[in-house]
């Protein structure tokens, strides 16, 4: 994922996020942090996605195992209600 040519990417000690050649939106997330800094990361990358194509955004959060279990109930549900609600496609992704 991180190591393709990115159209857009921003880094920090607890996170990665970029926009791939494709389009595609990837959120890295690499050590614990709070869950207002993920709904703001999400929130400024959808915004970048669809201002930049004019299309349904796609955006993948990749996250540890380890802190998948510490902060999985709060990222599916927030995946669950942009699916609803939102125009795009919205994955989580389990990276070992």
């Amino acid at each position: 994922m991180m190591g393709e040519q990115a159209v857009f990417f921003r880094k920090a000690e607890t996170y990665r996020v970029m926009i791939d050649t494709d389009g595609t939106g990837h959120i890295r997330i690499i050590k614990r942090m709070n869950f207002r800094m993920v709904l703001a990361l999400f929130k400024e990358l959808y915004l970048e996605i669809h201002k930049g194509s004019g299309r349904s955004p796609h955006i993948i959060i990749h996250v540890s195992q380890s802190l998948y279990d510490e902060m999985s109930e709060n990222l599916k549900e927030f995946l669950l209600f942009c699916s609803a609600c939102l125009d795009g496609t919205f994955e989580l992704s389990i990276v070992e």
